[in-house]
């Protein structure tokens, strides 16, 4: 394995397109990463509250998995534990067997990567699309393209999907979306992962921008969803606050275009949903980290932050690692779950800069972790001799200070013996020339760094107030804003827009909108909802087709016909439960007469909101509404602006799976 690892770096660092790929991503990661925490109040004690809070659940995580099943039970939704990836397979493949399902819908899921679930479904006979189409695992937690360039996705959509060449990144967005439409509207089972699951409510959460996630869970009349046991929070508070994090730390967003709160499966007077959910609770080795040196790796909430940060991974990528899991976090979990043998050569793979630690958003000491690991491999993988030779050397060196000084002298009259080219040892013989064939090495210095900063001359500091980091005032007291305005703000940022009116102006408004989009079929909510009602009698008057979004229930082609007639509408009309300010959200729940699919099938999306609903945080809503409105609806829906992806080239298109435009309608005397 270690072998094969340093070839497969060898050629990650000898590929240009690769390089340029990290190179691009990662820095806009970095930077858009700084920019959203900028907008935290008190980003810091945010992040030792996270902790604080994962820690506690990993500590009583047998507890915490017992009741989240249970509430998970008495919601309606299936639960099942499995030991292992073997196990987890099995399970999926037999509920797919039980429903006869010959298509699965998927998401993307590291869980599912890590079971390797893909192949064996194809190995059962069962299609499952989304697969990687070409055969790769993905190459980032988050962004699992990133190592291609337009071209590489050009080709592979022409060779596997039948797309003319073209190296258009909207158009090959589009063609995907024609292409998957009709996978997702006749799938027998919908699979995803879960970003959270909420011990208290048995709330599942799933964080997507491009709207696969919300089709798989909502579309199907069976729902599959793959946890990690370890990615439960006590209640919905502390999923709040964890929403105020993983979405910065991952695409540097405030929140991502959708958040989807799973409560149960389509209950009685709701017009669309999945009859049956499952929730597959994987071990595979998380329990027995509880209790270990690296249990604190369990914290881990999957956003991507420590790889877009670790300089290594930012040179070789995801797949130069060989594990499901790349970088730092990789490095740890890959040989804390799958064996310290075959994998605990990874943690040397890191410089120990502390960029990692520095970058996550729950505290985790990954370069404390990576060294656990380096002794745990060392312990267990016999070393070759002149390495141990050569650390009983340096053991024996370091333990005396006037030994440490005669070697740093005797290293540095041998550095000036070697030959230098522009102050650097481009060759050292072996076994140092295994650094030396990929890096420079510095000569050691004629004198220390201990005596050279000694000898300097104290310094004064200046009195005055010193600026802040990256530009910032060292006073900035933003100004007063109402939650409207900020509402506005924010929605407008994510590429909303903002129509304010009055309940009497929503027929007219609605109208033209409608009618500058050439629509003719719209798929709304019922007309029981007081704010629609009027609209929808004139746009039927005015001549347009209202699909009200009823799907049968069970799956056949009454099911599938019924999906494709409400594809066809160009654009949707719902209400909203609420506006959430400070990232410009709408908040959606499932329901009688109420289609998830109004906000997620048509190209356009409009929504009616009246002004006296807009909270100004997620958390502050949960708090205000006593959590009702999620534990009554069996989905509600957080939504900030259009579908969107950014994974070829980092090059942001929208209406990717769900719609183009968004087009909120303020009611400010509803």
């Amino acid at each position: 394995m270690r072998r094969d690892f340093a070839r497969r770096v060898r050629r990650a660092i000898a590929n240009p397109t690769l390089q340029s790929a990290l190179d691009h991503s990662a820095w806009r990661r970095v930077e858009a990463r700084q920019e959203a925490f900028r907008s935290l109040p008190d980003a810091d004690s945010l992040q030792a509250e996270a902790r604080a809070i994962r820690m506690r659940t990993v500590a009583e995580l047998e507890d915490y998995v017992q009741l989240f099943s249970r509430r998970l039970a008495s919601n309606g939704i299936q639960v099942h534990r499995a030991a292992s990836a073997e196990e987890a397979c099995r399970l999926v493949i037999s509920i797919a067997r039980v429903h006869r399902a010959a298509l699965i819908a998927k998401s993307k899921s590291m869980v599912s990567e890590e079971i390797g679930l893909n192949h064996a479904l194809q190995a059962a006979g069962i299609e499952v699309v989304i697969v990687q189409l070409r055969g790769e695992t993905p190459s980032h937690i988050i962004s699992p393209a990133v190592h291609l360039r337009r071209e590489d996705v050009a080709q592979t959509f022409q060779q596997a999907l039948g797309m003319p060449y073209s190296t258009d990144v909207e158009a090959m967005t589009a063609f995907a979306r024609r292409t998957l439409r009709g996978v997702f509207l006749s799938a027998s089972i919908g699979l995803s992962g879960v970003n959270f699951g909420v011990a208290e409510t048995g709330t599942l959460c799933i964080v997507t921008n491009e709207g696969n996630g919300r089709m798989v869970t909502s579309i199907p009349p069976v729902h599959i969803a793959l946890m990690g046991v370890e990615r439960i929070v006590p209640e919905l508070e502390h999923l709040a606050l964890m929403l105020q994090l993983l979405p910065r730390s991952a695409t540097g967003q405030k929140l991502t275009s959708y958040v989807s709160l799973i409560q149960a499966p389509r209950r009685l007077g709701d017009l669309d949903g999945p009859d049956e959910r499952h929730v597959i609770l994987l071990d595979n080795g998380r329990f027995d980290l509880v209790g270990t040196p690296l249990e604190e790796s369990l914290l881990c909430i999957r956003c991507g932050a420590c790889l877009n940060a670790c300089p290594v991974y930012r040179e070789i990528g995801g797949h130069a690692y060989g594990s499901v899991y790349p970088g730092p976090i990789g490095s740890v979990l890959s040989p804390a779950l799958f064996g310290v043998a075959e994998y605990g050569h990874l943690a040397k793979a890191s410089t120990l800069c502390g960029a990692c630690r520095d970058a996550c958003p729950v505290q985790i000491d990954l370069p404390t972790l990576l060294l656990r690991t380096r002794v745990e491999y060392t312990r267990t993988v016999v070393q070759p001799q002149w390495l141990r030779v050569g650390l009983r050397l340096y053991t024996w060196i370091a333990e005396r200070p006037d030994r440490y000084r005669s070697a740093l002298r005797v290293a540095a009259l041998i550095s000036r013996l070697l030959p230098l080219r522009g102050n650097w040892i481009r060759a050292l013989p072996p076994p140092f020339s295994a650094w030396t064939r990929f890096r420079h090495f510095p000569p050691f210095a004629r004198r220390p760094f201990r005596a050279r900063f000694t000898s300097r001359p104290p310094v004064t500091p200046r009195r005055g107030i010193l600026p802040a980091p990256d530009g910032v005032p060292a006073r900035n007291i933003a100004a007063a804003t109402s939650a409207q305005d900020l509402f506005a703000q924010q929605l407008r940022g994510v590429g909303g827009e903002l129509v304010p009116c009055q309940t009497g102006q929503l027929p007219d408004l609605i109208s033209s909108r409608l009618g500058a989009a050439r629509v003719d079929r719209l798929l709304a909510w019922g007309a029981n909802e007081p704010l629609l009602a009027p609209t929808l009698e004139r746009l039927r008057r005015e001549g347009v087709t209202i699909l009200e979004g009823e799907i049968p229930r069970g799956g056949g082609s009454l099911r599938e016909a019924s999906l494709n007639r409400l594809a066809e509408a160009q654009a949707g009309l719902t209400g909203a439960l609420a506006g959430l300010a400070d990232t410009g959200t709408l908040v959606l729940a499932a329901g009688e007469n109420r289609s998830q699919l109004a906000s997620l099938l048509p190209p356009i999306h409009l929504a009616v909101l009246p002004a006296g609903q807009i909270f100004a945080s997620l958390q502050r809503w949960i708090v205000a509404t006593k959590k009702e409105p999620v534990i009554g609806a069996s989905a509600v829906s957080l939504i900030s602006g259009p579908s969107r992806t950014a994974d070829i080239e980092m090059t942001l298109t929208t209406g990717v799976h769900g719609p183009g435009r968004l087009i909120v309608f303020l009611v400010q005397d509803a």
